[in-house]
């Protein structure tokens, strides 16, 4: 299935390409002499943007199914539970941003031999000290993903690239 997904975004994404080309330079007049026409380029214009979305959408698809081949499994009570890296990192993302206040922040998430491993990479909050914000952002992401996916959180490595700006006051 997935070497059918990529050769549907190879196969659109060539269509996308010629429609733009000839679009751009006209078709041969023994082509098709109604397609020089500004009606034909711009009928031309549209299948090029069409196969463009439609190969942007097979392009998604091939993304997620090659990320569930990817995901961490764990047993579950009747079954194997798969875990996309994303899903983790939505859920990463969602508690770092709610319960911590942070943004511009990226989050690595990789499977581990056991569990997972996650790294963050964001820039200190001019209010914080790295030690502490280092140790509050490993206990928030460990408990809570170990909790709400059943993975047990192996390692949680921050890197901090610099200072983040401190916020604009307002003073009237």
């Amino acid at each position: 299935m997935v070497f059918l997904y990529g050769l549907g975004c190879l196969i659109l994404l060539g269509e996308a390409g010629l429609a733009v080309f000839f679009g751009v330079s006209g078709i041969p007049a023994s082509w098709a002499a109604a397609a020089t026409t500004a009606a034909g380029r711009a009928v031309t214009a549209i299948l090029g943007a069409t196969a463009l979305g439609a190969a942007v959408l097979f392009a998604l698809q091939l993304a997620d199914r090659l990320a569930a081949g990817r995901a961490m499994r764990r047993p579950g009570p009747k079954g194997e539970i798969a875990i996309a890296p994303r899903a983790v990192r939505e859920l990463a993302s969602g508690l770092l941003c709610r319960e911590m206040g942070l943004s511009g922040y990226r989050i690595g998430i990789a499977p581990a031999s056991e569990g997972v491993y996650i790294k963050v990479h964001l820039r200190l909050p001019p209010e914080e000290e790295a030690p502490r914000l280092a140790e509050r952002i490993q206990e928030l992401l460990s408990r809570e993903i170990e909790a709400k996916t059943g993975l047990p959180v192996e390692e949680v490595d921050l890197v901090i690239r610099g200072t983040a700006r401190p916020a604009p006051t307002s003073e009237g």
